[in-house]
């Protein structure tokens, strides 16, 4: 039997949201016919709440190799976003000097912070589970459609980079209202649907997908470990959002000089993760289950055990159907006005540089004009 006396007491179960029952069930069925000897002898005479409180307590027992700091997104993934909130209320949590922090901190860094969602994108739809709500949105499987998507997202986002989403009127007010339109109206569709019609919805016939081999190659050689993806029910709950805000400040916390953001303070820093502890509330999150709460020291240990721990042996398994949302994601950005261009092969290598991923075979693939571009970016 567990030893009931180690528990994780930053973890909680709070939210009116949670589904104990969804949550209970499943750590029932993971550890099979005989979940007796993993639980309390009086486990089941115990209410369903008791028994969520017991587990969520003492997930640490459950995965004992999972860093610390990622054991919130097991129960996160059984809390659905409170849609009710109110953008109006502010939490009593924000502070607005450290928001206006940073709001300069983007505004001084605006192109190396639209870079670094493009990368940070990248790494996220590497989980099979957060690819499938957009490929069923139909609105980025050509590159077309990607750009159309992706140019009204940053707009959106950034709308709220220089504004204040929380008073009525403006259009940082109206963008995350239409966010969160967009993400209840997923949820909803993807609620009707079973699993299997979801992955069959999710599947392409024809991917363009003309380099997956070859990185699967150089991957398997890189990383040498696996480990399963978190498991996610249907809809888009807590943990959906909390992996999404990891791919906003990933890159400007861990590998900031490899999109050019150059002398940033641990202040800058700080105030950009806040920014983004704000929009995961006003989004719906709830606080236990913010990937931007905590010290800047515990954001960092969260966001590199995220990408050491799921994100980097993700890429092992690599689907047709991520590298055909990722090339029309690349491919889109290409058709910006101005901006040099970037094939789908050297952001990949940039992509998985800032990893400090050895990727010879990729390399080794490229024409002269990738070869160019990718040494024009390192010098720059």
């Amino acid at each position: 039997m567990i030893n009931t006396n180690n528990i994780q007491r930053n973890i909680k179960s709070s939210s009116k949201n949670l589904d104990e029952d969804g949550l209970v069930k499943l750590f029932k069925n993971i550890f099979g016919v005989n979940f007796q000897n993993n639980f309390p002898n009086n486990f089941n005479v115990w209410t369903v709440k008791k028994q969520c409180d017991w587990i969520i307590k003492n997930i640490a027992e459950f995965f004992p190799n999972m860093p610390q700091s990622l054991q919130s997104i097991i129960p996160a993934a059984f809390c659905q976003l409170n849609n009710d909130r109110t953008l109006e209320k502010l939490p009593e949590w924000m502070d607005m000097d450290k928001y206006r922090k940073g709001q300069i901190f983007v505004q001084k860094n605006y192109t190396a912070i639209a870079i670094s969602k493009i990368i940070g994108i990248m790494y996220i739809y590497t989980f099979q589970e957060e690819l499938k709500p957009i490929i069923l949105g139909a609105y980025s499987h050509t590159p077309y459609l990607a750009f159309q998507r992706y140019v009204l997202t940053i707009k959106r986002i950034f709308s709220w980079y220089s504004g204040d989403p929380w008073i009525k009127g403006t259009k940082a007010y109206t963008d995350m209202q239409v966010a969160r339109g967009k993400h209840l109206t997923m949820r909803k569709k993807v609620c009707q649907m079973d699993h299997e019609q979801i992955t069959a919805a999710c599947t392409f016939a024809n991917p363009w997908c003309l380099d997956r081999e070859l990185l699967l190659k150089d991957f398997a050689a890189a990383v040498s470990y696996t480990h399963l993806a978190p498991y996610k029910p249907k809809g888009i709950n807590n943990a959906d959002f909390s992996l999404t805000q990891s791919c906003f400040v990933v890159v400007p916390l861990l590998y900031p000089q490899s999109v050019g953001i150059h002398d940033a303070t641990d202040e800058d820093l700080e105030a950009f993760c806040h920014m983004w502890k704000c929009y995961g509330y006003f989004l719906g999150m709830e606080d236990e289950y913010n990937f931007c709460r905590g010290s800047l020291e515990e954001i960092k240990q969260r966001v590199n055990d995220l990408y050491q721990y799921w994100v980097i042996p993700n890429f092992k398994e690599l689907t047709p159907e991520w590298e055909h949302i990722i090339r029309c994601l690349v491919e889109s950005m290409n058709y910006w006005p101005g901006k040099f261009y970037m094939p789908f092969k050297v952001i990949m290598l940039l992509a998985t540089d800032t990893l400090n991923l050895n990727m010879p075979n990729l390399y080794a693939s490229f024409n002269y004009t990738e070869w160019i571009l990718y040494k024009f970016h390192n010098i720059n």
